[in-house]
């Protein structure tokens, strides 16, 4: 055998004996060019800005239904379909939505009963007119970014033949622009017992890396719960910093789908419910709710890096037998 692959199998086996999770070498299975092409699709003026109960956001149900099916994702939903249907009122008329809900089973025999639900949105605000040349409002990076996250994951896991403990439950919400309309819904309707849920892991804004620089990103609620505190003990032996210094993320933290999870019902000034966190790598940046919101504009070799970061981090996480729980006392989890 030769002495360069002696030492290459010595370095492998250390890694995996320290529970190092793949960053000495990034083997991306969605590479840039793909996370592009998808962008270009739910971005796309075609798409006309994905406003709730258009025609554009049943067309993006049913391409992200057949990714849950190509990346292996099975059927939650009672009928043994992916699609959530609901309704709400606003403006004086019905809105018919949907959510796309497909999970990986866990294989772990004491954790598989448990969840770990991965969400983002994606619906935008449509065309608004106004004084911009550009009417359609494309919503690249609010939430074609997290959406394709989430997909970005699902191809990871099956194509890397990753195992979960926990089950892991990948849910498209629409509805968030209209008042987290689909993350509600899902959670008085829930497929899977929410006394189960580990946690929340919500996806938005993940396309530029300028704002907080290349491998890095922050998470909203990282003083309401310890899943910061064990996320750190991941990153210790990861090249990606979670950023835990952006005071906005405190208030983010009551403004995306995450909050439909930890505040689930409240009496006595207690809320009951499952922790969570939206993870972004951009606050509130000045082409959120623009015309020029366009993945033109990304950093697509970061975001690919990050969905191969997430994918072993939410392995690990399935896996891990410490609790989440609640470190603000107004919260606690669901009984």
């Amino acid at each position: 055998m030769k002495t360069s692959l002696l030492f290459a199998i010595i370095i492998g086996l250390v890694f995996s004996l320290s529970g190092f999770t793949g960053y000495f070498e990034k083997p991306l299975v969605v590479k840039p060019e793909e996370l592009k092409g998808w962008i270009n699709y739910l971005a796309s003026d075609q798409m006309r800005g994905r406003a709730n109960g258009s025609p554009e956001m049943n067309t993006a149900a049913n391409w992200l239904t057949e990714r849950y099916k190509e990346y292996g994702l099975l059927p939650v939903m009672p009928n043994g379909g992916y699609i959530q249907n609901y309704s709400f009122s606003s403006r004086q008329r019905t809105i018919n939505e949907r959510n796309v809900i497909g999970m990986i089973k866990g294989t772990d025999p004491l954790l598989k009963d448990q969840y770990i639900i991965l969400s983002a949105h994606f619906d935008h605000i449509g065309v608004r007119k106004g004084n911009d040349a550009d009417s359609i409002y494309n919503g690249a990076d609010d939430n074609a970014a997290g959406t394709c996250t989430l997909l970005g994951i699902a191809k990871t896991i099956k194509e890397s033949r990753l195992k979960p403990g926990r089950t892991v439950v990948f849910a498209a919400f629409s509805g968030e622009e209209s008042g987290m309309r689909g993350s509600r819904f899902f959670v008085a309707n829930s497929p899977v017992s929410l006394k189960n849920v580990y946690a929340d892991i919500n996806f938005e804004m993940t396309g530029h890396s300028e704002y907080l620089g290349k491998n890095a990103y922050y998470m909203t609620g990282c003083k309401v719960s310890n899943l910061d505190n064990l996320i750190g003990v991941y990153n210790n032996k990861s090249d990606w910093k979670l950023i835990d210094t952006i005071a906005l993320a405190n208030n983010l933290f009551f403004a995306s789908d995450n909050i439909a999870f930890s505040r689930i019902s409240s009496a006595d000034g207690v809320t009951q419910g499952i922790p969570s966190g939206t993870f972004a790598t951009t606050t509130m940046a000045d082409y959120i709710h623009k015309p020029n919101d366009e993945g033109k504009l990304f950093d697509y070799d970061n975001m690919a890096g990050l969905v191969w970061y997430f994918s072993n981090l939410i392995i690990w996480l399935s896996e891990n037998k410490s609790e989440i729980q609640f470190t603000d006392p107004s919260f606690t989890r669901l009984k």
